[in-house]
């Protein structure tokens, strides 16, 4: 199949890198991916995902049939995801790297599915990449008859649109400033890939960030060139902060960690997106605009506000050009105890960030539908020594579920976790128990005799941790 592709574009930026990179330029591809694009429809048809337009238009139309709803199915249940860690980095400081992170590059660089199939072979098992290659392949008729062609002339006017407008600022000088701030030094001849998917779909749009590429959805009758700028800086920045050195991410566990507050851990892992923001849709959009943003920067009630409250903060920075140190940190961090320490209580919050350790095979559906925002999200099953010691080692909001050897399984959380050695407990009774933990984090014991979900459903009817 051939592989069709408009609008790339490539932008050249300036910048004085010091040592080896001196006077490089940094290259960034703008650029429409169909492979990804057909990808990211198949993820709009999950059943995970909630009534959207491209749902409605495919149960509409001839295509909506077992065939092909098996296939969606079984797209959501392929095992593309492993994931391998940065052992030299302090746990949960640098992203781990994904599998399907390199899968999703590959969609956005290579030319056809031939090609695709023989860069990604052995990052997942071939079985597994010829299951997701043909799904792929057979639902790129499907995107096209439904999506792509139907729109193609808006696509490409959108695409001209955004690049001309991305020509008309000085993205160099925003570039600059991020690398400054987060003390990041970047190879000039790794590009930034930019994936603009436009959508039909209404309302806001999506964006994420993996390896060097940027991903953002476009509704095609979103006319806010500015937003959409300030959200593609947003998507870079997220890629500097992963790029620090690894002094750097051990002086910020350092930093952080030696904070008396207790909201310190939960305050951090939420920095990442609230950086981002106050870059992009903070300094970037005034920049442009002459003011500040009235409207909301994220559609995360966390982020938006967080942002919004360190942003004076992080423009002092920017326009000190300093890099964020220690007082920077903890300034941060007494921000987050002034306003929003009661976001450390919060459901929503605190799963944005788990690790759920189980017998239970069903809870990840559980967690999707009812807390479908996760920025980390790990899964252990079966419930063992080897898998407790994993999760206590990841400074996330922890799950322990026991459903099946209650006396055993309890008695196994006693000796490996050391704020449970004196916890005295009925096994035979059914309850959720909530500590803290000595790293910052919540851990959630769950010992269940009936009906999981109705548990939880129950326990957390009201978002937040009762007291």
């Amino acid at each position: 199949m051939k592989f069709l592709q408009f609008a790339l574009f490539s932008i050249f930026l300036l910048h004085s890198f010091s040592g080896a990179f001196s006077q490089a330029t940094v290259k960034i591809n703008l650029t429409f991916s169909k492979y990804y694009a057909t990808y990211a429809y198949l993820q709009d048809l999950s059943e995970y995902v909630g009534d959207n337009e491209y749902k409605r238009a495919y149960k509409a139309s001839e295509f909506y049939n077992d065939e092909n709803n098996g296939l969606i199915f079984q797209m959501d249940t392929l095992s593309i995801d492993y994931s391998y860690a940065f052992h030299d980095f302090p746990k949960g400081d640098k992203l781990l790297g994904m599998t399907g992170s390199i899968l999703r590059k590959n969609l956005v660089n290579c030319k056809s599915l031939e090609e695709f199939k023989a860069r990604s072979f052995g990052v997942i098992p071939s079985e597994e990449l010829s299951l997701f290659t043909g799904i792929l392949e057979h639902f790129i008729p499907i995107y096209d008859a439904l999506v792509f062609e139907a729109n193609r002339n808006d696509f490409e006017l959108k695409m001209k649109g955004l690049k001309t407008y991305v020509d008309s600022i000085n993205i160099s000088t925003f570039f600059e400033k991020s690398l400054s701030f987060y003390g990041t030094k970047w190879d000039p001849t790794i590009p930034f890939d930019i994936v603009i998917v436009p959508s039909t779909k209404k309302g806001g749009f999506t964006a994420q960030a993996f390896m060097n590429v940027a991903v953002s959805e476009v509704p095609l009758d979103f006319p806010h060139y500015d937003i959409l700028f300030a959200v593609l800086l947003h998507e870079i920045d997220h890629i500097l902060y992963d790029e620090q050195s690894l002094q750097l991410k051990q002086n910020l566990n350092t930093w952080f960690d030696e904070n008396p507050s207790g909201n310190r851990r939960y305050a951090y892992l939420l920095m990442n997106e609230v950086l981002a923001t106050a870059l992009g849709n903070g300094y970037v959009y005034e920049v442009i605009n002459g003011s500040v943003d009235t409207e909301d920067w994220y559609n995360v009630k966390y982020i938006n506000l967080m942002a919004k409250q360190v942003y004076p903060l992080v423009k002092e920075y920017l326009n000190a050009e300093k890099p964020m140190d220690k007082a920077f940190v903890d300034r941060y961090i007494a921000m987050y105890d002034a306003h929003f320490s009661e976001w450390t209580n919060e459901l929503e919050n605190l799963f944005t960030y788990r690790y759920i350790v189980t017998d239970y095979e069903s809870i990840d559906d559980f967690f999707r539908v009812n807390y479908p925002y996760a920025s980390q999200r790990y899964i252990e099953i079966p419930l063992s020594k080897e898998a407790l010691e994993k999760m206590m080692e990841t400074p996330v909001t922890k799950m322990v579920i026991v459903t099946e050897n209650h006396k055993e399984d309890l008695t196994l959380l006693r000796k490996v976790i050391p704020e449970l050695a004196k916890w005295k407990f009925n096994a035979k009774k059914e309850f959720i128990k909530v500590i803290d933990l000595a790293d910052g984090t919540k851990l959630f014991v769950l010992n269940c005799h009936s009906d999981v979900e109705a548990l939880l459903t129950r326990y957390f009817a009201n978002g937040s941790v009762p007291q």
